[in-house]
């Protein structure tokens, strides 16, 4: 099983603190910032960045996010994922609504730390 290192981003209360206790019983090392810090994953260090914006402004949180080919790729968890369209154009990102399973959620971050991946073709493809 692949474990990543996360950022989690959203306002703070239960929605992200559950979401965070979630990942960290997957076995994968979560990062929360601080209230009132100021950060957008921009950072190296993580491999995925999740932005919850299930009780916020979905553009304001998701425009956030670094907006950098180095940037790790964002895996948004929303109640209304049209809304974020536009904020995440060009981005490699993933925005996920529904039922949560722990299941779901594996499947939802192996897709989007897929999406970060540089994959690179070597001469043609077999016919």
């Amino acid at each position: 099983m692949n474990t990543y290192d996360i950022l989690v981003l959203g306002p703070p209360g239960p929605d992200r603190a559950a979401l965070e206790a979630t990942f960290r019983r997957l076995g994968h090392a979560v990062t929360a910032p601080d209230p009132g810090a100021a950060t957008d994953g921009s950072s190296g260090r993580y491999d995925l960045v999740v932005v919850d914006v299930r009780s916020a402004d979905g553009p304001a949180f998701a425009s956030a996010t670094a907006d950098d080919a180095a940037a790790p790729p964002v895996l948004v968890v929303a109640d209304r994922p049209s809304r974020l369209a536009p904020a995440l154009a060009g981005r490699p990102a993933l925005v996920v609504t529904g039922a949560e399973t722990d299941r779901g959620y594996q499947l939802a971050l192996r897709l989007c730390a897929a999406l970060g991946s540089r994959v690179a073709v070597a001469g043609p493809l077999p016919a």
